[in-house]
């Protein structure tokens, strides 16, 4: 049969993923559109000075692709040379289109295809549409940000200008999450003074990190090695996420991790019952996501740092706090996250019947394995609503295999459609509110939730019972018409 054509949109690691596995089914006929310069995706776009990751380096890697890792937990540069090499292993960099960005995916019942509009008013045709954006990308500017109204330099973590620097700056970071404490970790190394804006702190859980010997990375080259170190990290994982219920509120594990994480931040700051008490979160322990970090708490009790209450407008030379104190700053980073509960929301797309996927959702996304959607046939999607979860390469890496193998499905079978059941789809999600409705994520504000409360972003089960469902559902919820 006739190869279909496929558009993958996005070159980051949900891409890279998607190509291997297309690849791997016999599928050639794809195109990867990148609308930066050059593949990575997060990790090209967040290059702010500390960048790494805090999931352990040979988990935070595919299944199919090895690694010489320095450290136990990569930092943005090694992990963006770790994708660089691997899509050249596998002859995967002809397959991209840099520069183009997609701005919307329509799809045509009488012609079973998608019509992809770029940025530059081109358009091109596709049978299938793999989406690849992700949900943290599209960074969460707050509503005081004016650059007009101050001279003072305001960047975002997500959009990092090459050449700036921290050196004898007055430099402000507005946020408390695993961007903004690497950023203030670096900055206190350089800056003139260093104010810390919290409108509320979070746990922070002791890291580990540390440089590999020349033996242990002899040893961990060896593919067997590298399997095992992966598997070891993986049912650490699935340990404490599933075993111990960590994401139940009162779980022994939510109770022991908290312990965990109120000893890091004692240790830490012997002596400064200040900080300590202004640094322990009133929520339960992972109500947000918990920082990984060992260099935060030493940073901040550094003389030229100080915490500051949160923001409440900008003002000429600096920034005014809820309390009405003026802050003189030569620079504000912005570690304000991203709008993670509006997936796709740079991406325009219309199902059958010229349905919105927006207008569908309304405010409240979700996805049969956070990766297709009924009334939107041919249409997949990487790192979706509810896929959230510690292993995310592993759960990234099954989601690009149920796309393939539908794909590959299609082509044998000669069909021009494939969609998920919608009855498979509505007990799907009954299935995974009801057990997220009983988690510790609803205990707070958090951008795990959508504006109605509900979890849209988060994995509650295991990240095998996921791997599990992809694996074996696949067929009994797919449809594939000719």
């Amino acid at each position: 049969m006739r190869q279909p054509r496929i558009a993958v949109i996005g070159g980051g690691i949900s891409g890279i993923a998607t190509a291997y596995h297309l690849r791997r089914r016999g599928l050639s006929e794809f195109t990867i559109f990148e609308a930066s310069e050059s593949l990575g995706g997060t990790w090209y776009d967040n290059r702010y000075p500390g960048a790494e990751v805090d999931t352990p380096s040979h988990l935070y890697s595919f299944t199919f692709s090895d690694f010489d890792w320095s450290q136990r937990y990569a930092a943005h540069d090694e992990i963006l040379s770790y994708l660089e090499r691997t899509v050249d292993r596998f002859d995967l960099r002809r397959h991209f289109q840099f520069n183009a960005a997609v701005r919307s995916a329509a799809w045509s019942d009488e012609r079973s295809s998608y019509t992809l509009t770029f940025a530059d008013g081109g358009t091109r045709e596709f049978d299938v549409v793999v989406s690849c954006v992700g949900f943290l990308n599209v960074p969460l500017l707050p509503d005081w940000v004016d650059q007009k109204a101050s001279s003072v330099k305001i960047v975002h973590t997500a959009q990092w200008p090459k050449d700036l620097r921290f050196d004898g700056l007055k430099v402000g970071v507005v946020g408390t999450g695993s961007s903004a404490v690497q950023v203030v970790a670096e900055a206190t190394k350089a800056a003139d003074s260093v104010t810390v804006f919290q409108r509320s702190p979070n746990w922070a859980m002791p890291k580990g990190n540390r440089t590999y010997t020349p033996e242990e990375r002899r040893r961990q080259s060896r593919p067997l090695r590298y399997r095992m170190k992966f598997l070891h990290e993986y049912y650490k994982y699935e340990k404490v996420k599933i075993l111990g219920k960590q994401d139940q509120p009162g779980s022994r594990t939510n109770i022991r991790m908290r312990k965990i994480a109120e000893n890091h931040l004692r240790q830490a700051l012997d002596g400064r019952p200040d900080l300590i008490e202004t640094l322990t979160p009133d929520f339960p322990f992972y109500g947000k996501r918990p920082i990984v970090n060992d260099l935060y708490y030493k940073a901040i009790a550094q003389p030229n740092v100080s915490i500051a209450p949160a923001v409440r407008e900008i003002g000429a030379d600096g920034v005014v706090d809820v309390q009405g104190h003026s802050h003189h700053l030569d620079l504000v980073v912005l570690a304000t996250g991203f709008h993670a509960a509006r997936y796709l929301s740079r991406l325009e797309v219309k199902g059958s019947a010229n349905a919105d996927l927006q207008e569908v959702w309304a405010g409240e996304p979700a996805a049969y394995l956070g990766t297709c959607m009924p009334g939107f046939p041919n249409f997949f999607m990487l790192y979706g609503p509810n896929t959230n979860a510690g292993p995310v390469i592993f759960m990234l890496e099954c989601q690009a295999k149920f796309a393939a193998n539908t794909i590959a499905d299609m082509m044998r079978q000669g069909a021009r459609r494939a969609e998920v059941r919608r009855d498979v789809f509505d007990r799907y999600n009954s299935w995974l509110q009801q057990r997220l409705e009983t988690s510790v994520y609803k205990s707070t504000t958090n951008y795990f939730s959508a504006p109605s409360g509900k979890i849209v972003t988060q994995w509650p089960f295991s990240a095998t019972k996921f791997w599990w469902l992809c694996a074996t559902q696949r067929r009994r919820a797919m449809v594939l018409k000719v």
